[in-house]
């Protein structure tokens, strides 16, 4: 059956995948399509309506999504910028005038003396006095002062009444001072906050409070009220760009008013008002013709099922292989699934009442898990209980199709939820999880229904729903080891199988190549107990390990666990480069072998990885002795590096036991040093960087395969001296 699904791919090539989708896809169609009648919606304004009528696709109110839209923008808080920068630019201004001032009162007063020349008999200038400046002399004075000033400066001071600039030239210096550093102060204060043009003139009167409350006389506190209603101003600027932005990010924010697919429109038995019949012709349920949504909705659907799954695979998957077998498995869940179901609605027309709730819900989503991945059970798991809506389309009007929809879809989730490995026999427990949750779900529902518990009807569904648990659980030990066996090559049927020791290649391995033979079976042992420690395939692990040196058949005498005793080494009568050759080949030997005789694919790949690109270092050094510039890389193996946690161990272990093998006095110490340093070393070449094995794991499989290798050896290693009298015993 594989070499003919294998040959047809082939055959169509890219082709193939399109294909087996619309096939899916038509099959599908054709099974729910009897169900989809279609028809016409006859219906009035302020009638009651005879039935329950559901939208038949999902669509946007627009006029009610605009409504909510502008009372967003309405409900916006106006957005206001506060600038900062004002505060340090109106002190500068107030400082400025006051700086001024006391420039022109020095200024004064060293004018009011002046020394003419010095007496000869005394040495002293007399001082003349001069007649002090005119309040007229003093602001013109004033005012050229401040045509030296920044233009805002200049325009804060040419904001200042005469009056008070001449007040405040005549004022005492303390005095000055005082109010100064009031009115700086104040404004600090004032315009470190923000301050709207709504709040500016309660600012000012506040800071002109305060200076009412301060000790100055009150002529110079009148002085502080008009400064500081010039020093004070807007400092929190209403931003319109931003407002705007705001009120468009609110409305953006806003959510469409959706009518969803399957949402109710009308309900049987309430009267139809307009928003009913607004509904209704947004849906385009109105027009004198026969309605194609329900058809439509169905193609929808399918569609949107081919996406995802198209998706899903593009995330899970690298090969087009792995695709191909993912939606065939896929494909063939969901048309068993849908014709199962279709059998049931059968079987409810037929008469049998309820039979529906017999539907083995759990097992797909199962089968998805533990084939596929969490991702496809519960894709699977969602659609399929829309389908059932579609299959069961006569009880349209009704709640009885949501309710089955509803069930199938919560007795899949005990499905969807159990991550059962495949090599592991399927867990009792499971069986009790279905049985009681599809009891706990079937009785939810009867008592939604307002239904009679305890009735012949509902002792009947819930039979049918545990009954569909016990199939669910039933079918899933039956399938999952054959469906395995095409999905998988590492499958547990196909793993004992290639075990059995009657296998022609394991049986021409014992007989030409004995030691190989062995060396096998004690690195099968070693990997597979490193592997389940950390929780791989150690089934998989140790079936690989059986054929991973197959092609040693080639040149058996020319390694050494093959060679008789007291045998000479081949090796001594070939060049360094004759004998890399034949230990470099055994592994392109391997895979051709392993080709031939159809192994799967799992097993070649460990037999071209468990070398990875290490190298041969006995012979690269005797040829190192004959050219110092021999090229190290054609020593080395030619790879692929392990691409799995599976081969790092296997690459590991294999080095392991030939070297434990080949030590003379074995013992636990050196073999744990040994053990270490190797995984270091291949750690440090970068045979592990393409498997996704970790440090934690590595440290894991040095404990076990050193645990192992110390067991398998133990004979051999050296126990302390007995006394002479126990020797003799």
């Amino acid at each position: 059956m594989m070499k003919v699904f294998t040959i047809v791919k082939n055959k169509l090539g890219k082709f193939f995948i399109p294909l087996i989708m619309l096939l899916f896809s038509s099959i599908l169609f054709a099974l729910m399509y009897s169900g989809l009648k279609p028809d016409v919606l006859d219906i009035q304004l302020y009638e009651v309506a005879d039935t329950t009528i559901r939208a038949n696709s999902t669509v946007e109110d627009t006029a009610q999504t605009e409504i909510n839209q502008k009372i967003a923008a309405d409900n916006v808080a106006p957005v206001y910028s506060f600038n900062s920068e004002l505060k340090n630019k109106q002190l500068s201004k107030v400082q400025l005038l006051f700086v001024t001032i006391e420039e022109i009162q020095k200024l004064e007063k060293s004018r009011a003396t002046k020394p003419e020349e010095a007496d000869e008999e005394t040495d002293a200038a007399p001082v003349v006095e001069e007649e002090p400046l005119t309040a007229e002399e003093k602001y013109s004075l004033f005012q050229e002062k401040t045509t030296n000033l920044e233009q805002a400066a200049q325009d804060f001071t040419a904001e200042i009444p005469e009056w008070i600039i001449v007040e405040l030239l005549n004022t005492p210096s303390d005095t000055l001072t005082k109010l100064s550093d009031l009115v700086t102060t104040i404004t600090s204060e004032k315009m470190s906050e923000p301050i709207r043009a709504d709040q500016l003139k309660e600012t000012i009167e506040d800071a002109q409070d305060t200076i009412q409350y301060s000790n100055l006389d009150s002529s110079y506190q009148r002085i502080g009220y008009l400064i500081v209603d010039q020093a004070i101003v807007e400092n929190n600027i209403y931003n319109d760009q931003a407002t705007e932005q705001a009120k468009q990010q609110a409305m953006d924010n806003v959510q469409p008013v959706m009518i969803l697919q399957g949402q109710v429109i009308v309900q049987e038995g309430h009267v139809v008002d307009s928003t009913d019949i607004h509904h209704l012709e947004l849906l385009g349920m109105l027009d004198d013709e026969p309605s194609y949504q329900m058809l439509y909705s169905l193609l929808v659907l399918l569609a949107a099922q081919i996406t995802g799954i198209y998706y899903i695979t593009k995330i899970e998957t690298t090969t087009s292989e792995k695709m191909t077998k993912i939606i065939v498995l896929y494909s063939l869940l969901v048309i068993v699934s849908v014709a199962i179901m279709k059998g049931l609605q059968l079987l409810q027309l037929a008469g049998i009442n309820n039979i529906a709730f017999l539907y083995p819900a759990a097992l797909a989503p199962m089968l998805a898990n533990a084939f596929l991945s969490s991702r496809f059970s519960y894709f699977l798991n969602s659609f399929l209980p829309v389908f059932s809506i579609f299959v069961f389309a006569d009880y349209k009007g009704t709640t009885s199709a949501l309710i089955i929809a509803v069930v199938y879809s919560l007795n899949g989730l005990f499905g969807a939820f159990t991550k059962q490995r495949k090599e592991q026999k399927i867990s009792g427990s499971l069986l009790w999880l279905m049985i009681i949750g599809n009891g706990i779900v079937m009785l939810s529902m009867i008592l939604y229904l307002n239904q009679p518990v305890f009735t012949a009807q509902t002792l009947m569904m819930l039979v049918y729903s545990i009954l569909g648990g016990i199939l669910s659980y039933v079918f899933s030990i039956m399938l999952i080891p054959y469906i395995d066996v095409y999905y998988d090559d590492k499958a547990v049927l196909t793993m004992n199988e290639l075990s059995n020791p009657n296998q022609p290649l394991l049986k021409l391995l014992l007989t030409k190549a004995p030691g190989t033979y062995h060396h096998s079976l004690m690195v099968a042992n070693l990997s597979s107990n490193a592997v389940s420690a950390i929780g791989g395939d150690s089934l998989f692990t140790r079936v690989a390990c059986y054929y991973h040196d197959v092609g040693k058949l080639t040149h058996p005498l020319f390694f050494v666990e093959n060679l008789p005793s007291g045998m000479d080494n081949p090796h001594q009568l070939l060049s360094p480069y004759e004998s890399k050759d034949i230990i470099l080949g055994h592994v392109s030997e391997g895979v051709r072998i392993l080709k031939e005789a159809n192994m799967p694919e799992s097993i070649i790949d460990i037999c071209a990885q468990h070398h990875g690109t290490t190298l041969v270092k006995y012979f690269y050094a005797e040829a190192k002795k004959e050219n110092p510039d021999v090229d190290e890389s054609e020593f080395r193996y030619p790879g692929p590096k392990p691409q799995s946690r599976e081969a790092a161990i296997i690459n590991i272990a294999d080095s392991a036991e030939a070297a434990c093998r080949s030590m003379s006095n074995p013992t636990k110490k050196s073999i744990e040093d040994f053990v270490h340093s190797l995984i270091a070393e291949r750690f440090r070449e970068g045979q592990f960087n393409e498997c996704s094995i970790t440090m934690e794991e590595l440290h894991i499989v040095e404990n076990s395969l050193v645990e192992s290798l110390v067991g398998t050896f133990h004979s051999r290693i050296e126990y302390p001296k007995m006394e002479p009298h126990n020797e003799k015993s």
